[in-house]
């Protein structure tokens, strides 16, 4: 039973800070608003016993000795003057005597009949028996004659602008919260806006370093830490490029070398090594330079124009593949990430698959989307994620014949994201793969 009571208590419970703030908060002001208010009721509302006892004694008394002074037939006038919201007096006697009582009740009654004097019997009688449900109080007066006195509910005249108040006072009680939980959660906001707002080369705006002591010092900290994972990036990346560059020479000399080979089969495979290890070397500073193009200045391109240029190109290279798309649609990017990112795409249509297709869809009012897609092989499910990964290999896709150094859906990707895109990956029905770039307005 705990166990389900706590499953339901975390399904109600919120999940954001804010709300769990805002419910913290505020109960903990409106309870201790309650309780102020109800110390303050009990005090006005409910004057002490002695205090108390003390007014009914002496009021009663007043009255008593009033009765005793007028004439028998003017008393019934006078017992309106005396009614009051608590009790009331009644010129008749009778009624069950009241059963024996607390000490409390012994002390107020022999206090009443000294405040009284002497010649008046008082005694506590139930007024309904058998219920006992209705109290009252019999005094004979210096004649003989009895007067009941009748208690009642008293009732409660509270202010009519009272619940107005109450009303007011609880709305200001969420007005603050609100203003309280807003100021506390506004920073961890504002980090995770700069956080998400970190660009491909890992640098953003800096947060400002203002405000409390506890938010300046984390706005400190997160800039130091952007600083240096950008440092850090800057870094690899270079050392990447020159690993590349340098690799380079050694090997174009080693393939002039080749060539002095007779022919033979060793010189093949070698031949086929090193334009392997060309290849690597260039996707290296593919992927390394990629940040960098990016950053460059962006222009408006004709996507159409763009796109069937490259189609062009592959088809006089006897390529095969096709291409749909509407005219005149332009977009703000660059240029040269962006036909590395098709070249790249399409390369891999056209190694690993046949019946080739570009398309571009204009149509939708949230962005532009471009797919390359392809029959064949596909790749399985559970590696679509990771093909992006830098030379991961999907070995039911790609083998020695087919090439390929496992960089070039690293680098689309990549470029993808700089350039504020989304690169997916979707197998087709009936065989085959779909790759989706799409850019949002």
């Amino acid at each position: 039973m705990s166990a389900h009571l706590r499953r339901m208590a975390a399904r109600l419970w919120p999940d954001s800070l804010f709300r769990r703030l805002a419910i913290i908060l505020f109960a903990g002001l409106l309870a201790a608003h309650l309780l102020s208010f109800g110390l303050v009721a009990l005090n006005v509302f409910s004057p002490s016993n002695e205090q108390s006892d003390d007014y009914f004694m002496r009021s009663v008394a007043t009255e008593v000795a009033i009765l005793d002074r007028v004439k028998p037939e003017e008393r019934p006038a006078w017992l309106d003057r005396f009614a009051k919201p608590a009790y009331r007096y009644v010129l008749k006697g009778g009624g069950e005597a009241h059963e024996p009582l607390r000490p409390r009740g012994k002390v107020f009654l022999a206090a009443l009949r000294a405040e009284l004097g002497a010649g008046h019997d008082v005694n506590y009688v139930y007024l309904d028996p058998p219920e006992r449900s209705k109290r009252g109080m019999l005094i004979r007066l210096e004649d003989g004659s009895p007067v009941t006195i009748e208690y009642r509910a008293p009732r409660r005249v509270s202010s009519p602008w009272l619940p107005a108040a109450l009303a007011v006072q609880l709305c200001l009680l969420a007005f603050f919260t609100w203003v309280a939980v807003k100021l506390a959660t506004r920073p961890l906001a504002r980090l995770e806006r700069a956080a998400n707002n970190l660009g491909s080369d890992l640098r953003g705006e800096l947060l400002p370093e203002d405000g409390p002591k506890e938010v300046a010092r984390a706005a400190t900290a997160f800039n130091a830490m952007q600083r240096r994972i950008a440092e850090q990036a800057v870094e690899r990346i270079q050392i990447l490029a020159g690993i590349s560059r340098r690799l380079q020479n050694p090997i174009t000399r080693m393939r002039l070398r080749a060539d002095f080979l007779g022919e033979s089969d060793a010189k093949e495979k070698l031949q086929g090594d090193l334009q392997e290890m060309q290849t690597l070397v260039k996707q290296g500073l593919a992927l390394a330079r990629g940040r960098d193009e990016v950053s460059k200045q962006r222009c408006q391109t004709d996507l159409h124009a763009l796109i069937d240029s490259l189609v062009c190109d592959y088809s006089d290279a006897g390529k095969s593949l096709r291409f749909a798309g509407e005219r005149g649609v332009t977009i703000l990017t660059h240029p040269q990430a962006l036909r590395r990112i098709m070249i790249n795409l399409i390369d891999n249509g056209l190694k690993f698959g046949e019946d080739v297709e570009v398309a571009i869809d204009a149509q939708r009012s949230n962005g532009i989307t471009i797919t390359v897609s392809d029959r064949g092989p596909g790749i399985p499910d559970e590696h679509l994620k990771s093909v992006f990964l830098p030379f991961y290999r999907v070995e039911a896709s790609r083998s020695r014949e087919t090439g390929g150094t496992g960089l070039g859906l690293a680098i689309a990707q990549q470029l993808a994201s700089a350039l504020r895109g989304t690169l997916t990956l979707a197998n087709r029905n009936g065989g085959g793969l779909e790759a989706r770039l799409e850019f949002s307005n």
